[in-house]
């Protein structure tokens, strides 16, 4: 058995005084941690969903952490005409979500992780107050941030992990959803494309992104959600053919499509079912190399979790304040430290982290901060992103996590 990833002494230490110092702080903020449990349909176990709720935040949870099982990635969901306000386009939205989940054997009470995508911040609050109603009983983790969307008029969409009452045995896709069998789960880290026009840069992107997921014996098949980054936003039309087209006709995975603003056209990022993995990971956590591909000391190319090991889904950690970006950021890490700490997770656990930063100079922040904290020979897979706002105008940015639990004593 090779545990290697999970042994191996970090070459720069975790601040761990720094980490246990704010999760005493940080016990006092939530809610508590309380479990929901459901039979699975087909076995003869229970499975069990764990929220770390937010107090301050009715209906979201600063961590869920879930027992391998079959998941629901969605697409992006929205209201079926943009005729109502923002908070009457949440609700339908939010309904329509409902019935995606029943098709699969789900509820809106066995989602993990929301992401919203809301196209001006003045509507953040609405948004926030019906997700705060509608998952009051079940809070998901939550990251919202702002977006141009698909649809003219729209004010909001929305994309949701679930866990499922089905056992497929393969990855299932049908109406823009997919249903991820229980087992052993891929990350890729987002790869950009840099050529002269967006078709192109979705074709040269997602060319590479293949050719990581081949390294690993892994196919079209096996995918289950693909996040692109675009710009300008008004050609996602070309980028979504670009994206079906490279699946040669066969069942096209979710799609999530988010505005950034940068030089490049597209930055594109994949998750993956490991079930078809040669030889099958043994280490709850692993990071496997790939040729070609540059070492980082704050991001891994590819995150391998092993099946049977729980996912510890973490969202909407922002700063809570306003503040420049270097004290904002110092904050969100702190928070992050405390929320594994308390979900029994560490900084050397994370598996896949997406950062949405609101400027260049919170993106140049954010470099800086990420060796102080992360084992640089097992960072998690990542994709930092600069988008228009992460919801509030006085933020500057907001981390959207996966990670698995400790191994080892506690």
């Amino acid at each position: 058995m090779n545990t290697s990833m999970n042994t191996r002494e970090p070459t720069r230490a975790v601040p761990g005084s720094r980490q246990l110092g704010s999760a005493a702080k940080f016990a006092s903020m939530v809610l508590g941690l309380f479990s929901i449990s459901f039979a699975q349909s087909g076995t003869n176990r229970s499975e069990v969903i764990k929220r770390l709720a937010k107090i301050d935040h009715p209906g979201s949870s600063w961590a869920v952490r879930a027992a391998d099982a079959p998941l629901m990635f969605t697409g992006q969901i929205m209201a079926p005409d943009a005729a109502s306000d923002a908070r009457g386009q949440a609700e339908r939205a939010l309904d329509r979500l409902g019935v995606v989940l029943n098709s699969a054997g789900g509820d809106i009470s066995r989602v993990l992780r929301l992401n919203a995508y809301v196209a001006e911040d003045k509507d953040t609050p609405a948004i926030e107050a019906v997700v705060a109603a509608r998952f009051a009983g079940a809070p998901p983790v939550v990251t919202l941030v702002r977006s141009s969307l698909i649809v003219k008029d729209a004010r909001v969409a929305f994309d949701a992990v679930a866990l499922i009452s089905r056992a497929p045995t393969d990855v299932e896709i049908a109406s823009g959803n997919a249903v991820m069998p229980a087992g052993a789960k891929v990350f890729l880290s987002g790869v950009s494309g840099r050529v002269s026009d967006l078709p192109t840069s979705v074709q040269e992107t997602m060319e590479k992104l293949s050719a990581i997921s081949g390294h690993l014996g892994l196919g079209k098949r096996d995918v289950v959600q693909v996040k692109i980054f675009l710009q300008p936003f008004s050609e996602f039309e070309a980028a979504r053919r670009e994206i079906a087209r490279i699946f040669s006709g066969g069942p096209v995975p979710p799609i999530v499509m988010v505005e950034w603003l940068s030089t490049a056209y597209t930055e594109i990022e994949m998750v993956l079912s490991g079930r078809a993995l040669k030889p099958q990971p043994q280490a709850a956590l692993t990071f496997p190399t790939i040729p070609g591909r540059t070492l980082s000391p704050v991001y891994s190319h590819v995150a391998t979790v092993a099946a049977g090991t729980p996912l510890i889904f973490l969202g909407g950690i922002d700063a809570g304040h306003s503040g420049p970006p270097r004290e904002q950021l110092k904050r969100v890490f702190e928070k992050l430290g405390s929320m594994l700490f308390e979900a029994d997770s560490s900084y050397r656990q994370l598996v896949k982290a997406t950062y949405y930063v609101a400027d260049a100079t919170t993106r140049m922040t954010l470099n800086e901060i990420r060796p102080v904290y992360y084992d640089p020979a097992r960072p998690p897979a990542a994709t930092a992103v600069v988008v228009s706002s992460v919801g509030r105008s006085d933020r500057a940015c907001v981390i959207d996590m996966i990670a698995v639990p400790r191994v080892g004593p506690k």
